[in-house]
C-alpha cells in the first residue's frame, strides 16, 4: 500500500480497553492524524479494580527478551526510547531516571550480558562489595521508572487533546464493538472501519475472541514510603532480586520501584489462576521482610501505606498482535459496515509497560497494511449488495 492511500480518508476506529495497551494504541493512531479514535472500556484511568491491571503496576523498564529474540527487542527498544524522551521533556508523564539493579542469589551459569546493554547507559557488573548479603551476582545500569496511574492519565490527556474520546461502556463482543457508531447517525457510514481488541484478560470471555490461552496471574504489591531524609537516595534506586539463578530469574522475585510522587512499589508475587482479590497480610509481611533484608539502609524504617492486588493478563504463546480484514456476521448479508479490520493487542502478562509503545506501533503497522484490502473488499461488497 502506498503511503498516500491511507491519507485520502479518515478511518474510524473503535478500541476496546483503556489499560496501557489500549491507550498506547489509540495514541499511536492519533499521531498518524488520519484516524478518528474512540475507546470503550469497563474501567478507566483513576479506577482501582483487580480486573484493571495497569494502575497496579510497579513499572520500570527492564527487558526480558532473549538475546536472540530480535522482534521483542525491537518492541522493547521503541518503548524505552519513548520513555527516555518523556523523562527528558515532560514531567507530567510520570517517567523518571534512576539506577537499575538486577541481583541473583545464585549466579546464573554461563551468564551472558543482556542485549539491552547496548541501549542503556552505565551498564556494568557489580563488585562483590556492592552486593547485598546472600547475593552472588548483580548488574547495574541507568533505566527509567513509570508512575503507572499518572502515566495512564497522561495518555488519556494526550488522546483527548488529539480529538480521541474515552467512554465507560462494557462491550460484550467484537460484533457489538463494530456496531458502536462514531456519530449520532445510525447510517452505515457512521460505523467504524477498524476495531481493536485491547481487553487484556477480558479476551478470555469476549464473544468473538474467547481466547482460552489467556489466564490470570495474581500479583500482590505493597506501597511504602521511606523517611523524607532517605527519599533523595531511595528515588534513585530500583531493583529486582531473583531467588534462584537463571538468565531471567526464576522462583521468588523481589522488586523495588519508586514513583515520582514519593511512593515506592515493592513486591511481589506471581500466582497463576489465583483470583483472590483481598491482599494477604502474610504476603505483605513476607515482601516487606525480603526488601528490608536486601536494602536495610533504605527500608528498615519504611512505612506501609497499603497493599494492592491485580491480575496480570497472561497468555500461553505470548502476546497476540494481529490485524485482518473480516466480515463479523455473514448472516447479516453484504454491506460496507459488515466488513472491518479486526485487530488485537493483548496478552502482555506483567510486561505491558516495557513494550507498550512498540506493541502499539506494531499493531498500527499491521492495520495500515490492511487498509487497501479493506477498501477493495468493501467496494466488492457494495457491488454484491446491488445484485
Amino acid at each position: 500500500m502506498s503511503p498516500s492511500h491511507s491519507q485520502k480518508k479518515t478511518y474510524k476506529v473503535n478500541i476496546l480497553g483503556a489499560g496501557v495497551s489500549g491507550l498506547a494504541t489509540a495514541l499511536a493512531l492519533l499521531e498518524k492524524k488520519n484516524y478518528s479514535v474512540k475507546i470503550f472500556a469497563t474501567h478507566l484511568p483513576s479506577d482501582l479494580n483487580i480486573d484493571y491491571t495497569s494502575p497496579w503496576a510497579g513499572a520500570h523498564w527492564r527487558s526480558y527478551a532473549d538475546n536472540a529474540d530480535l522482534a521483542q527487542q525491537e518492541l522493547d527498544t521503541a518503548t524505552f526510547n519513548r520513555f527516555v524522551h518523556l523523562a527528558d521533556t515532560d514531567p507530567k508523564a510520570g517517567v523518571m531516571y534512576l539506577t537499575g539493579h538486577d541481583f541473583w542469589d545464585v549466579k546464573p551459569k554461563n551468564f551472558e550480558d543482556p542485549w539491552f546493554k547496548r541501549i542503556v547507559k552505565n551498564y556494568r557488573h557489580l563488585s562483590l562489595e556492592e552486593l547485598p548479603p546472600g547475593v552472588q551476582f548483580g548488574i547495574t545500569y541507568t533505566t527509567v521508572s513509570v508512575h503507572a496511574p499518572k502515566y495512564l492519565k497522561y495518555l488519556q490527556e494526550q488522546i483527548l487533546a488529539r480529538g480521541g474520546t474515552i467512554d465507560r461502556l462494557t462491550v460484550p463482543s467484537l460484533k457489538a464493538l463494530a456496531q458502536i457508531p462514531h456519530s449520532s447517525s445510525s447510517s452505515a457510514s457512521s460505523k467504524p472501519d477498524i476495531i481493536i481488541n485491547c481487553s487484556g484478560l477480558g479476551s478470555r470471555n469476549l464473544s468473538g475472541v474467547h481466547d482460552h490461552q489467556m489466564f490470570p496471574t495474581r500479583g500482590q504489591i505493597v506501597i511504602v514510603k521511606v523517611p523524607d531524609s532517605l527519599w533523595p537516595k531511595a528515588k534513585q534506586f530500583t531493583m529486582e532480586r531473583y531467588a534462584e539463578g537463571s538468565a531471567m530469574g526464576t522462583g521468588t522475585i523481589t522488586y523495588i520501584i519508586p514513583r515520582d510522587n514519593g511512593e515506592i512499589v515493592i513486591g511481589g508475587t506471581m500466582q497463576h489462576w489465583n483470583y483472590q482479590e483481598a491482599a494477604s497480610e502474610e504476603t505483605t509481611k513476607a515482601i516487606f521482610k525480603r526488601v528490608v533484608a536486601t536494602k536495610p539502609d533504605l527500608f528498615s524504617n519504611a512505612t506501609i501505606v497499603r497493599s494492592c492486588v491485580g491480575l496480570r493478563p497472561n497468555r500461553r504463546g505470548g502476546v497476540r498482535i494481529s490485524a485482518a480484514v473480516e466480515q463479523l456476521d455473514w448472516n447479516e448479508g453484504w454491506g460496507d459496515s459488515k466488513v472491518v479490520v479486526v485487530a488485537h493487542n493483548y496478552g502482555h502478562a506483567g510486561f505491558g509497560y516495557q513494550a507498550s509503545v512498540g506493541c502499539a506501533d506494531k499493531v498500527v503497522k499491521q492495520i495500515e497494511a490492511c487498509l487497501q484490502e479493506l477498501d477493495s473488499v468493501r467496494a466488492a461488497s457494495r457491488t454484491m449488495a446491488k445484485l
